[in-house]
């Protein structure tokens, strides 16, 4: 009795942990779906199941190890990122200039900071403009993709301050795109 107790929560540890680093529709995340579909879990564990599991767990291990899933997280951030974006063009289409700036500086803040710990740097001891110039300083963004995030960063002190005065529709639409332009080339 206590081998199935021990087996079933090996078993359900070993899938939840697959199901949090693999993104639906990943060879591990079907891989796991199928071997969970077995149609002998039922009335049991078979060791086959529980043999190819491990198996699989040591794949994504290595996977790991090699940094293949900081690449996944980055491409399920990136998509997520996608979204936000979408969003905000969305508002900036209607004309809804607040709205679009704040989606957009809140992309603009976390991809920077992403870039950055990519770049070997600590987002959390600089600010935002002083990160874009350390990232310039280390060849990640030429001078003049470094001053155009830095007027993207104009735009989001204006939105995170309620200055809306200051903000101009195309300005954000420009932000937006270049924005996407930073998630395609570094996420």
């Amino acid at each position: 009795m206590r081998d199935i107790v021990e087996s079933q929560s090996w078993l359900s540890s070993a899938a939840n942990a697959i199901q949090q680093v693999a993104p639906d529709g990943s060879f591990f995340r079907l891989e796991l779906d199928r071997l969970m579909a077995n149609d002998q879990l039922k009335g049991g564990i078979p060791i086959s199941t529980i043999e190819k599991l491990l198996g699989l767990l040591q794949s994504v291990k290595l996977e790991a190890e090699g940094g293949l899933l900081v690449k996944l997280e980055d491409q399920v951030v990136a998509t997520a990122f996608d979204d936000f974006l979408d969003q905000a063009s969305q508002y900036h289409k209607s004309g809804k200039i607040k709205e679009a700036a704040v989606l957009a500086s809140a992309v603009l803040e976390d991809t920077v900071k992403r870039i950055s710990v990519k770049a070997g740097l600590d987002p959390k001891s600089l600010s935002l403009e002083p990160l874009i110039d350390a990232l310039a300083k280390l060849s990640v963004f030429t001078p003049v993709k470094a001053k155009r995030v830095k007027s993207y960063a104009a735009i989001r002190n204006h939105a995170l301050h309620a200055e809306w005065a200051q903000l101009d529709l195309k300005d954000v639409g420009a932000q937006i795109s270049g924005l996407r332009e930073l998630l395609d080339e570094h996420l």
